[in-house]
């Protein structure tokens, strides 16, 4: 067949579609691979790890994706890693002195990722990327070890508690003898009933304590009123200054007299300060002593009796 050298519209048409989609194509592989277009910030930062964090993975400053991570590679003359990140322009004018950079994950098992804190902003922006301070990160695998210590400890504390409630159960111990032995429910109910008993008994006690109390209260203060405003006797001792003046020149007189008896003068005086008259009493006491044993001992020299 001859060739004309004329392209049909319509496989013009279905070309031009193939590179449309091509296009489209390349682009979402830019775009997935972390191709932008336009300026970039660009910051590197040192971690003593980085755990399972790869390349491409997200940059997020307070959870706003700003860029990513384009190279992982060991520092030179040191064992820190060096991650560089491509980020947004004017994302590093948002890093204030202070501001941290830290690995993390959205969940327990997620992709990693990098989260940028951003500081405080009423202090100056960063001069260089070594004032950006990085946080350490929990090893994933470290961290599924933990978690595998923690379960197989809960399991031996599990099959130890299963062990000691079938021992309970069988009534071993002393646990498993009080959770079959009744004996002790009833005790319990009765020390429950003698408890409540008491407590009535206590209660009614107090009552009547508060009762008597209560009484004794308005005795006393009638007592006290009767005293300041009645007629008797403890009234008028403490109203009547006349009793007082009396009471008063009594003890002074009483005062005098017993002056006068310790000096010696009188009747009395002298039966205090002259031991002659103790010493005669005391004499004729003992002569009568001796006289009752006379007549015990003889009484017909002293009492002579005669019926006729």
């Amino acid at each position: 067949m001859k060739r004309t050298g004329h392209v049909p519209f319509m496989r013009l048409k279905i070309g031009i579609f193939v590179m449309v989609a091509v296009v489209l194509l390349l682009w979402a592989t830019f775009q997935s691979g972390g191709f932008r277009f336009g300026r970039r910030d660009h910051l590197e930062v040192r971690f003593s790890r980085v755990g399972g964090l790869e390349e491409g993975a997200a940059v997020r400053l307070h959870g706003v994706p700003v860029g990513l991570v384009k190279e992982i590679e060991l520092a030179p003359k040191s064992n820190d890693v060096a991650v560089k990140m491509e980020l947004d322009e004017g994302t590093k004018k948002r890093l204030y002195q202070g501001s941290t950079a830290r690995i993390t994950t959205v969940g327990f098992l997620a992709e990693l990722y990098v989260e940028l804190d951003g500081g405080d902003p009423s202090r100056s922006p960063i001069q260089n990327d070594g004032e950006v301070r990085t946080a350490l990160i929990s090893d994933p695998a470290m961290l599924m070890n933990d978690v595998q210590a923690t379960a197989d400890t809960v399991q031996i504390l599990l099959t130890s508690l299963t062990t000691t409630v079938r021992g309970i159960e069988r009534g071993e111990g002393t646990l498993g003898r009080l959770a079959r032995d009744e004996r002790l429910y009833e005790n319990l109910t009765t020390l429950s009933r003698d408890a409540s008993t008491l407590t009535r008994d206590m209660n009614a006690n107090q009552t009547q304590i508060s009762a008597r109390l209560v009484s004794l209260t308005t005795s006393l203060d009638s007592l006290a009123k009767e005293m300041q405003h009645g007629e008797g006797t403890m009234a008028q001792l403490m109203r009547n200054p006349a009793l007082y003046d009396h009471l008063a020149s009594s003890t002074a007189r009483l005062d005098s007299i017993l002056a006068v008896v310790e000096s010696g003068k009188g009747t009395f005086g002298r039966m205090m300060s002259d031991t002659l008259l103790y010493d005669d009493t005391k004499a004729l006491m003992a002569s009568m002593k001796r006289l009752m044993q006379q007549i015990e001992k003889d009484p017909k020299k002293y009492f002579k009796f005669s019926i006729f």
